[in-house]
């Protein structure tokens, strides 16, 4: 299926690896344009390498908001305004409620929240001048189901949640989507952090697809919700997790 964006760019963020840069790999193989950003300049070295040329890396630290609204000032500037955002920050650090401060709040918010929305609010408008936009946000199956070792994700990435959801009906009249993919346990490096490979074998038996995700085909379906053949779709939070969420909603 040809998904119509050949003539599009986008900026990946937390592009250098995972889920990030599947989805990178899968918008490049449609002829996107892509740029990714990362905080580690050895991994987006490695992961640009794995693109097609005129593909672009830029470094940059989304703990902020401040960072976010850099990283785009330099996009702008180098590359050009993207016309599909892919808003992926990595994860706070897990805990339950007992483990973590108020301080870990904070951070996880700034990172999580208030910098994937400095990031949809700095690309909106000229998405709506020109009357094409995307943007996808990855954030986790989580905000369906909240895991109680993951405190700091559950309550930042519903928050982020619910600004993707209202924006997405301001903006859709203008040709601009805004939806989120949900995760659940893919093959990344992400969740040997948390679990371990021994625990991951057990994960696999507890899905009932029988398997983890692979970042692959997460990244093919990322590109199809980018494609025009997704225009009637916005406001939605998409889960691909093996049917491990259970909610009927």
């Amino acid at each position: 299926m040809d998904l119509q964006i050949s003539d599009k760019s986008a900026l990946v963020t937390g592009g250098s690896s995972g889920l990030g840069l599947a989805t990178a790999k899968a918008l490049a193989a449609e002829g996107v344009r892509v740029a990714i950003a990362s905080r580690s300049a050895e991994k987006l070295g490695r992961a640009v390498a794995e693109l097609p040329p005129g593909s672009a890396a830029f470094q940059a630290d989304l703990a902020s908001p401040e960072g976010a609204a850099a990283l785009l000032e330099e996009v702008r500037r180098d590359f050009g305004a993207p016309d599909i955002l892919v808003a992926n920050a990595g994860g706070p650090p897990p805990g339950g409620y007992a483990a973590v401060t108020i301080e870990d709040y904070r951070a996880a918010i700034e990172q999580n929240l208030l910098s994937m929305v400095a990031l949809c609010n700095g690309v909106v408008g000229e998405m709506r001048a020109t009357g094409f936009g995307r943007i996808i946000a990855i954030t986790s199956l989580y905000v369906k189901q909240p895991s109680p070792e993951l405190i700091l994700s559950n309550t930042a990435r519903t928050g982020l949640t619910a600004y993707l959801k209202t924006l997405a009906a301001e903006v859709a009249a203008y040709g601009v989507t805004v939806n989120s993919l949900l995760p659940g346990l893919h093959r990344t490096e992400r969740l040997v952090q948390l679990s371990g490979e021994d625990a991951q074998a057990r994960a696999e038996a507890l899905v009932p697809a029988k398997a983890l995700g692979d970042p692959e085909s997460f990244g093919k379906v990322a590109a199809f919700v980018a494609s025009r053949h997704a225009w009637y779709m916005t406001g939605q939070s998409l889960v691909i997790d093996g049917g491990a969420v259970r909610s009927l909603l």
